[in-house]
C-alpha cells in the first residue's frame, strides 16, 4: 500500500473514534455553557465536583479500555465466543469497579475540605458529586459495551447513542437547571 492509501484507511478508522470522544466532551461543554449562566459559584462547584468524580471514574475507564484490543483480536480471528466472553467479563468488571468508585465518592466533603477548597463552593460540589454516584455504574457499563463495539469496528450504534445522549443532555439541562416545562429549577445540582 502507498502511504496515501494507508493514511486514508487510518483516517477512516479514526474518525468515528474521534467523533465519540468529541461527543463525550460535548456533554461537559454543554453543562458548562448552561451553568455559566447560573452563577460563577455554580460553575465552580460543578467543575470541582466533576473533577473529583471523573478522577475516580477514569481508573475504571482505563481498565475497561483493555477490552478494545482483546475484542479486536477475537474479531479478527472470527472468534465470536471470545467476543461474548470479553463483553461479559467487561460488564462484570465494570460493575465490580463501580462499587469502590461509588464508595470513594462518598467522602467528597472531607476530601474537598482537606484540600482547602472555597467554603462557599464545597456544599454544591458535594451535592453534585453525591448525585453523580447514580451514574457511575451505567457509565462504566457503557464503557465496557463501547470498547467491545469499538473492537469490532461497529461504531454506528455508539455514534447514535452519543448523539441522542447529547440531545437529551441539552434538553434536561435546560429543563432542570433553569426550571422549564414545569420542572423546578435546580441550578448546579
Amino acid at each position: 500500500m502507498s502511504w496515501r492509501s494507508e493514511f486514508v484507511a487510518q483516517v477512516r478508522l479514526a474518525l468515528p473514534f474521534v467523533a465519540v470522544q468529541v461527543g463525550l466532551m460535548a456533554m461537559g461543554t454543554v453543562d458548562c455553557l448552561f451553568l455559566g449562566r447560573v452563577s460563577p459559584e455554580a460553575f465552580a462547584a460543578v467543575t470541582l465536583g466533576h473533577t473529583y468524580v471523573f478522577t475516580l471514574i477514569a481508573f475504571g475507564m482505563g481498565t475497561l479500555s483493555a477490552l478494545d484490543p482483546i475484542v479486536s483480536q477475537a474479531h479478527g480471528a472470527g472468534d465470536s465466543g471470545a467476543i461474548a466472553r470479553s463483553l461479559q467479563r467487561g460488564l462484570v468488571l465494570g460493575a465490580l469497579i463501580a462499587i469502590p468508585t461509588m464508595l470513594l465518592i462518598l467522602p467528597v466533603r472531607a476530601v474537598l475540605t482537606l484540600f482547602q477548597q472555597p467554603p462557599d463552593v464545597v456544599p454544591v460540589a458535594v451535592d453534585y458529586s453525591l448525585i453523580s454516584i447514580v451514574g457511575v455504574l451505567p457509565f462504566l457499563l457503557f464503557s465496557a459495551m463501547r470498547m467491545t463495539l469499538q473492537g469490532m469496528h461497529r461504531m454506528g450504534a455508539i455514534l447514535i447513542v452519543m448523539l441522542l445522549a447529547n440531545l437529551l443532555n441539552v434538553a434536561l439541562d435546560w429543563m432542570w437547571i433553569f426550571g422549564r416545562l414545569g420542572f423546578a429549577a435546580h441550578g448546579a445540582v
